[in-house]
């Protein structure tokens, strides 16, 4: 697909899903002999007990432990909603137990968003928002560096993701997985295209942030098709991939606006805190519009259009 022009910076490619793990890409691939069951059930655990190697390094840095595994826990939050309806230990708090490790680090992470997404705001400030981004930059990292003083939570994450661990080897080995991806592949578009529909009609706040999970999650779970079918190419992997970071950036802003309009203290007015809500209103409008162009184009069949092109996927 066409993605639209958008002045948003030297970006890196788009990652695979699972590039960050022990073994890279291959381990969503199906190995010789292997049911689709068998890899997704695979996989899973894999992406559980990478997770935990992350956060237990003592070789990385706290910010990229943090920033990590909190990728690597919405890697695991997506499978499980593959595999939700399998029986197994802990089915009604399996997703609980991932969000809830993921909670423990959002402090860190929130701050390193801040002071990442101040930076941004450097570059695109000019006249009298100039000095006050650049103020803002200075004080994002302040936060940052108070935040990764103390050490956050690594120990009770790793036994989070341990009982996580215990849930996904619970599983049946032999399940339909065919059906089950088609599903939840299907119940991730049917959400996204809602989510896309109201933010055309004019949906803020709540709706793009659901509309961007939704993305996240169409997009690791395009990734893990075995086949070739039309609405999981690598094309469209790489569109979602690319609007992810579309709306991932708008809600970064949105979070960076919520602070400056309630924290007294975080810029002042006379700071040209004003300047600075103005420079982050328009860049805001600017990624909607792009997000709602690329959507267009990836949320524009019909959920039952969307589900026939799937059908192969459902004999595995």
């Amino acid at each position: 697909m066409t993605q639209p022009a958008m002045d948003t910076g030297p970006t890196a490619p788009p990652e695979d899903v699972f590039a960050h793990s022990p073994v890279g890409k291959a381990r969503y691939l199906p190995r010789s002999g292997e049911t689709l069951a068998g890899a997704l059930r695979r996989i899973l655990i894999d992406e559980i007990t990478g997770a935990r190697a992350i956060v237990c390094d003592p070789d990385l840095s706290r910010a990229e432990r943090v920033h990590r595994t909190r990728r690597a826990l919405k890697r695991v939050r997506s499978l499980w909603a593959v595999l939700e309806p399998l029986p197994g230990a802990n089915r009604e708090g399996r997703i609980r137990q991932v969000r809830d490790a993921g909670r423990l680090l959002a402090e860190a992470r929130d701050a390193d968003v801040m002071a990442a997404e101040a930076s941004r705001l450097v570059e695109r400030a000019a006249g009298r928002a100039d000095p006050a981004a650049k103020l803002l930059e200075a004080r994002c990292a302040a936060r940052a560096e108070r935040a990764h003083l103390e050490v956050p939570p690594f120990d009770e994450v790793a036994a989070r993701l341990r009982a996580c661990e215990a849930d996904a080897r619970s599983l049946p080995l032999v399940f339909e997985g065919g059906p089950l991806l088609v599903e939840a592949l299907v119940a991730s578009y049917r959400r996204g295209r809602k989510d896309w529909r109201e933010i055309d009609d004019g949906a803020t706040g709540k709706a793009l942030h659901d509309w961007r999970k939704r993305v996240k999650q169409r997009r690791h779970l395009s990734a893990i098709v075995p086949i070739a079918t039309a609405v999981t190419s690598r094309s469209i992997q790489t569109d979602l991939e690319q609007l992810g970071e579309i709306l991932g950036e708008e809600h970064d802003l949105a979070v960076m606006r919520h602070h400056l309009e309630t924290e007294p203290g975080f810029l002042a007015p006379s700071e040209g805190r004003d300047d600075l809500l103005e420079l982050i209103a328009r860049r805001r409008r600017k990624l909607r519009k792009v997000a709602l162009d690329l959507g267009g184009e990836l949320y524009d069949l019909r959920t039952r259009a969307f589900a026939r092109d799937l059908e192969a996927l459902r004999e595995l």
